[in-house]
């Protein structure tokens, strides 16, 4: 059925530059910028839609029945609006490539040992290592959807092997192959490396544990999906026993991960700050123009989330 919407609160320290561009991009819409947290009663009563990083504590007392993230992760809001007919939609813009392009850019750093060079170069040290073979090299990737689908085009493109895992061994572009999980045993054996991105959902939080790494044999770890579906102290037996060589964190269970965590000062953990998928002003706008025109035309929206589902 179309629903047209014509009044959006922007939220989020990008709000007012987004106002502005939507304001050419999108001129039925108007908006107004807000602080993130509880609606005002004007507001609440002015609004039909509303874009920003959280949900009001108080949205169901509001008009509003659709909700944007300017970005591509969602459990977090999926857990406030399950139950409710608000539609969810979200940002992806170029993050899947931007994200495989982190990936490749950590595989390549590790298979060339520039860490090593690094730490000789302080002691005036020469001594050239061997280089690790990557074309050919097999990558399984948990998660075919759009994320895990950027990561392999780009490491397709280097040379890589990818393998795909989700739940059905359903094939997708444009992975090499695809499994089912249950059947990722031969792939998990050989893989140079493992890079989650898989969303966080109820079967999928902590679902990267010892059964998975365990299967490794001096693979790299790579996460770049949700920190709460790979567990930690797993991990860390993992490291500790070689099944796991190193592991590249981006995304961590709780963010900011805190200062007395070990994986800051493990020799053998890469960690970042969630930088691997920003989500440009223009992802946004462009997101929002696409998810207005459909819901406006009785169209399903790209990247529309399922509640049910979680993502």
């Amino acid at each position: 059925m179309p629903h047209s919407f014509h009044r959006m609160l922007l939220a989020g320290r990008d709000a007012a530059g987004l106002a502005a561009d939507l304001a050419s991009a999108l001129p039925a819409l108007e908006t107004r910028t807000v602080p993130h947290g509880p609606l005002s009663p004007e507001d609440a009563a002015w609004a039909d839609s509303y874009t920003g990083y959280t949900v009001p504590p108080n949205l169901a007392d509001s008009g509003v029945r659709w909700v944007h993230l300017p970005m591509a992760g969602v459990d977090r809001v999926v857990e406030e609006l399950r139950g409710t007919d608000v539609v969810l939609t979200r940002t992806v813009g170029g993050m899947p490539e931007a994200i495989g392009s982190y990936v490749l850019a950590h595989l390549l750093a590790d298979a060339w040992h520039l860490r090593e060079y690094a730490a000789q170069q302080e002691r005036a040290q020469w001594q050239p290592l061997e280089p690790v073979r990557t074309r050919g090299a097999a990558v399984v990737v948990l998660g075919t959807g759009e994320i895990g689908a950027g990561v392999a085009r780009v490491l397709r493109a280097a040379g890589y092997r990818t393998v795909g895992v989700n739940t059905r061994g359903t094939a997708a572009d444009p992975f090499d192959d695809v499994a089912a999980l249950a059947d990722a045993a031969p792939h998990l054996g050989s893989c140079a490396a493992l890079v989650n991105a898989l969303p966080l959902t109820d079967g999928t939080r902590g679902l990267v544990d010892a059964s998975v790494l365990d299967q490794l044999d001096g693979a790299v770890v790579v996460n770049v999906g949700r920190g709460a579906t790979l567990v930690a102290d797993d991990l860390r037996t993992a490291l500790d026993a070689g099944t796991v060589r190193r592991a590249v964190l981006d995304v961590h269970e709780t963010e900011p991960l805190p200062a007395d965590d070990w994986r800051w000062s493990h020799p053998a953990v890469t960690v970042t700050p969630h930088v691997s998928g920003p989500t440009l002003p223009e992802d946004v706008v462009e997101a929002l123009v696409a998810a207005h025109g459909a819901l406006a035309d009785g169209r399903r929206p790209p990247h529309v989330v399922d509640l049910g589902r979680g993502y």
